[in-house]
């Protein structure tokens, strides 16, 4: 885990010399945070809709229902801005620097700079999940948090040695030694799918944990297709670290 937040880090220092852009990117970052919350509160108005739409009254129905198609164009909408607005973000950042960069490795700036932004929201978006989660029932919300740690982990194992691997075809390729693409591009991908698979079965806890405190009667119907719908959203999250980490490996040890 330190090793995938250390390296984080060293690119977001590298990419973004100045204060300036750093807030821009972290201002990014906490609106993809702010669209995975709203996507939640889409889940709870839709639930509440089909739950209740034989008790509720017209009126209120008629506001639930204003409500969850405002929110799902808010979040489409802000998901489009945020991702297009990036790419001038990285264009001024990278014309602020002052450090030369050859040419070769103009592209891998800019994919570390996708990956990085990419990774930084995913994180954000799962911590602003899981506190979500705690919220609506703490028992099952430390749940979550002991299993993400758990996996974290195992992906920053996988990490450090994908950082490992990629560093040695950089050498190879320095001393102009074949390595072949099924080899550089396997092992990616290799690394990518297992910690998707790994995380995946530790996934399988929670959905477990939820049942069982449903039928217990510890989380309400509501809450539970809310919080089935979030466990959805953070295996996307996790899967999405998990490939996003070995391409960020990549980039990173090609633009060093």
């Amino acid at each position: 885990m330190r090793q995938i937040l250390g390296q984080l880090k060293a690119a977001l220092l590298q990419l973004f010399p100045t204060t300036k852009y750093r807030l821009i990117l972290i201002s990014l970052v906490l609106i993809a945070a702010f669209i995975s919350v709203s996507e939640l509160a889409v889940a709870k108005i839709f639930t509440k809709i089909i739950m209740n739409e034989e008790t509720l009254p017209k009126s209120h129905l008629v506001i639930y229902i204003a409500g969850f198609f405002l929110f799902f164009g808010a979040t489409r909408a802000g998901h489009y801005f945020q991702r297009i607005y990036r790419v001038n973000v990285f264009d001024r950042a990278f014309k602020a620097s002052d450090k030369e960069v050859h040419r070769s490795k103009e592209n891998w700036r800019w994919s570390l700079a996708f990956e990085l932004t990419s990774l930084l929201s995913i994180f954000t978006q799962m911590g602003v999940v899981i506190l979500f989660f705690t919220f609506l029932n703490w028992k099952f919300g430390l749940l979550n948090i002991l299993v993400v740690l758990v996996i974290f982990q195992i992906l920053g194992r996988i990490f450090r040695n994908q950082i490992k691997a990629q560093r040695g075809f950089v050498k190879a390729k320095a001393k102009k030694e074949h390595v072949p693409n099924s080899v550089k591009i396997g092992t990616r991908i290799k690394s990518g799918e297992t910690g998707i698979l790994l995380s995946g079965m530790a996934m399988l806890i929670l959905f477990a944990a939820l049942i069982f405190f449903s039928y217990n009667g510890e989380i309400s119907p509501s809450n539970t297709v809310v919080l089935f719908f979030g466990l959805r959203m953070q295996n996307s999250s996790l899967s999405n670290i998990s490939s996003g980490l070995m391409r960020f490996a990549r980039a990173r040890t090609h633009s060093e």
